[in-house]
């Protein structure tokens, strides 16, 4: 069975999404590490006072740039979105949970918490008789 590499498949991947569902992929890469930053951070430390410096940075700036201007176009979007400035009717996937979503409300069968161990000990304190 053939396989592509995982950064292929990726590549891939993000590329279908970004056609079909760019809103959403916006306001995903807003949680993204920021690992092309990384990237071209660590070639820029590498390449300075070697011969061909400008090459590996070049180089990296060509293969990381655009995920970075990606993560950047998103983390702006993501901003933007939560501060309800646009795509209201979008959910962010990352965000985990929205104090709206209705899932989240609690089941009306689960019984009340009536205070824990505290409230038990002062009731049975009250109920108590002191004998003199």
């Amino acid at each position: 069975m053939n396989r592509l590499p995982r950064p292929v498949a990726d590549l891939i991947c993000l590329t279908r999404d970004l056609v079909r569902h760019p809103r959403m992929v916006l306001l995903n890469r807003g949680h993204h590490r920021w690992t092309p930053a990384g990237l071209i951070a660590a070639a820029a430390v590498a390449s300075v006072g070697t011969p061909v410096g400008h090459h590996v940075l070049a180089a990296a700036v060509l293969v990381a740039g655009p995920f970075w201007a990606l993560d950047m176009l998103g983390a702006l979007a993501h901003g933007l979105w939560q501060s309800g400035r646009i795509w209201s009717d979008l959910e962010c996937q990352c965000c985990g949970d929205d104090p709206d979503d209705p899932d989240d409300d609690p089941v009306p069968d689960e019984p009340e918490d009536d205070g824990g161990l505290a409230a038990d000990i002062e009731n049975w304190l009250k109920t108590q008789t002191t004998h003199h």
